[in-house]
């Protein structure tokens, strides 16, 4: 953990009492309306950055790491022949709730400074006779995990998406944070992220968010501090290293901060990482060189003396 820059968030409740941690730095955890003493700029002065408007999503490289960036979201799941979404439902208080849970890929779109996601549910048509288009009152232009509420054949449909950012490197590397450069609420956004063995639960077209969280080797949520520079998620993993990450929409499965559901959406900037430090081989010190040196050749000496001696 980045002790001078992170501050926890734990509260401790005990018997009524509230003990709060001592802080590391004077400002708070949101930095509240004032932006005053957080910097995401002094906060990665240590870290490369990932910057992934300008460095591209396609084998982008920093310090001689590659990079990609692909997009997923859960939109699959079981089939309705009336339909051209993948999904099934349950009904409640007359409304449906749709559950295509199945994560499977989406598309990565620019916008200026930041990366969007448009899933799959944006561009098909749950019924025939549906009028809307894309996503009706959210931000479908923005990686989200904010409900769609909206009627279609006489039905009332909720449905909620979470998409994620994979971010693939060619070596082990620690993510540390990641900045938005657009986000949906300004006041309460929270991002879940995870660190994966590889990507085969991705790509497998059989497996929820809730799987994939399960077989990771860590996960967490982290809020998004608006700073002066920029709007800042610190991530605070940094015993794990990985190829792939995930960043994404605030989902409980990968761990619950207490932030409000359904109501985050951002468009990815860039990523803060470190590599893996690769461990240094011992080099003895001159002297100790010159000693060992010296020692081979007095046995080099002995031996031929000795061989001298036989011969005569």
């Amino acid at each position: 953990m980045k002790f001078n820059k992170i501050m926890s968030v734990t509260t401790l409740v005990a018997s009524g009492i509230f003990i709060v941690p001592a802080q590391a730095t004077s400002w708070s955890t949101k930095c509240g309306d004032s932006h005053t003493g957080c910097s995401a700029s002094d906060y990665f002065a240590e870290d490369l950055r990932y910057m992934i408007a300008n460095d591209g999503i396609t084998s982008a490289v920093v310090d001689g790491v590659t990079i990609s960036t692909t997009a997923y979201s859960d939109t699959g799941g079981q089939g309705f022949s009336s339909r051209n979404y993948d999904y099934t439902y349950s009904q409640s208080n007359g409304k449906h709730y749709l559950s295509d849970d199945i994560v499977e890929t989406a598309s990565l779109i620019n916008y200026g400074e930041g990366y969007g996601i448009i899933n799959k549910d944006v561009t098909n048509t749950p019924f025939t006779s549906d009028t809307r288009s894309g996503e009706y009152g959210v931000p479908q232009h923005a990686a989200d995990n904010i409900n769609l509420d909206w009627y279609a054949s006489g039905y009332h449909i909720i449905e909620t998406d979470y998409d994620f950012y994979l971010i693939s490197f060619d070596e082990e590397v620690n993510v540390t944070g990641a900045t938005f450069s657009w986000l949906w609420n300004s006041g309460d956004t929270q991002v879940s992220v995870a660190a994966l063995n590889d990507t085969s639960m991705l790509t497998s077209g059989a497996n929820t968010w809730a799987d994939i969280a399960e077989e990771a080797l860590a996960v967490g949520s982290y809020d998004v501090l608006n700073c002066e520079d920029t709007n800042l998620a610190m991530v605070d993993m940094d015993t794990t290293y990985s190829q792939y990450w995930l960043i994404g929409a605030y989902n409980l499965v990968f761990g619950d901060i207490g932030g409000t559901l359904y109501d985050d959406a951002f468009k990815l900037a860039s990523i803060g990482f470190s590599k893996k430090e690769m461990p240094q081989t011992d080099v003895p010190e001159p002297g100790t060189l010159a000693l060992f040196l010296m020692g081979g050749s007095l046995a080099f000496w002995r031996r031929k003396q000795q061989k001298s001696f036989v011969t005569q």
